[in-house]
């Protein structure tokens, strides 16, 4: 069947006029019957009858009309996909760690705009086993991570060392505390399903303490209400020192040293980035994979 013929027949009905349907399609009124006479020869049936308030479909032209908007309904819906998928090959989405995403990278990511400015750039935080789980289920197809997870079907590169140091408010009078004074400080710490809460956790055991004896003020997963907290002098956090690089600078806060501790290389890690093992990265993927190896 021709389609084309069949599309100068649904305009026709549905615009229940010749002359409508001409315009619509912008093809001359003799061209257009043409058209639905071929196509009627082609069925073996008269579709429409010409009347005073229109033409009206015949029996057999009700059904070939509902089968033409489907059909015509399946050829939109194809041109919509195409163009989503056109618009998705300049869509960058990108899986971070709470960590890693909601400071430091989203103070570099700029650069990576600079460069590649038709990029559209959608960054969502999570903690790290979230980004590992979003990745492997396809909602992203590439992430970061704190530390590396020992997946098969998980490919993970390195590419920035980072560590938990201690902070507080800047007019706090001391340098340094003890390891022992750990339980004592008000503290605010990540959730316990986050990676940070598992290494301040083995570090604390490692100096024979129990992180549920710490002087605790709460939990929280938002970067944001930490710092706030942190720099209105609302006690103490372990935080990645690359997230504070921006406070330290103007002298919002100040590092505390630990002295007297054991293993302070349980706080240090690295990040990665990760994707799904057979998965090939799109144009910019690559690109931000290896603007992420410079970083």
């Amino acid at each position: 069947m021709n389609l084309e013929y069949l599309k100068s027949f649904y305009w026709i009905a549905k615009c229940n006029s010749i002359s409508k349907a001409s315009k619509k399609l912008h093809i001359s009124q003799p061209a257009l019957s043409n058209q639905l006479n071929r196509l009627e020869d082609e069925l073996g049936s008269s579709l429409l009858k010409r009347s005073n308030k229109g033409v009206l479909l015949t029996a057999t032209g009700e059904i070939v009309f509902d089968y033409s908007k489907s059909i015509f309904a399946l050829e939109e819906n194809m041109h919509n996909s195409i163009e989503e998928l056109d618009k998705l090959k300049d869509l960058l989405s990108i899986a971070v760690c709470k960590s890693f995403g909601s400071s430091y990278f989203a103070s570099k990511i700029h650069n990576f705009k600079d460069i590649h400015s038709k990029a559209q750039i959608k960054i969502d935080t999570y903690n790290s086993l979230d980004v590992i789980n979003k990745v492997l289920n396809h909602d992203y197809n590439i992430g970061i991570i704190l530390n590396q997870f020992p997946l098969d079907n998980l490919e993970q590169l390195e590419f920035f060392n980072d560590e938990l140091l201690l902070f507080t408010n800047k007019d706090y009078p001391h340098d340094s505390i003890d390891i022992k004074q750990l339980i004592e400080i008000p503290i605010i710490i990540r959730e316990k399903q986050s990676t940070m809460y598992k290494m301040l956790d083995n570090f604390a055991r490692a100096n024979d303490l129990d992180i549920d004896n710490f002087n605790i003020l709460f939990s929280t997963n938002c970067v944001s209400i930490t710092k706030s907290s942190i720099i209105n002098g609302c006690g103490f956090t372990f935080f990645p020192k690359s997230s504070m690089y921006i406070e330290l600078k103007n002298n919002l806060l100040k590092e505390i040293n630990i002295n007297n501790a054991n293993r302070k290389d349980f706080l240090s890690y690295k990040y990665s980035v990760i994707k799904r093992s057979k998965y090939e990265l799109n144009y910019y993927e690559k690109r931000l994979k290896e603007f992420l190896l410079k970083v």
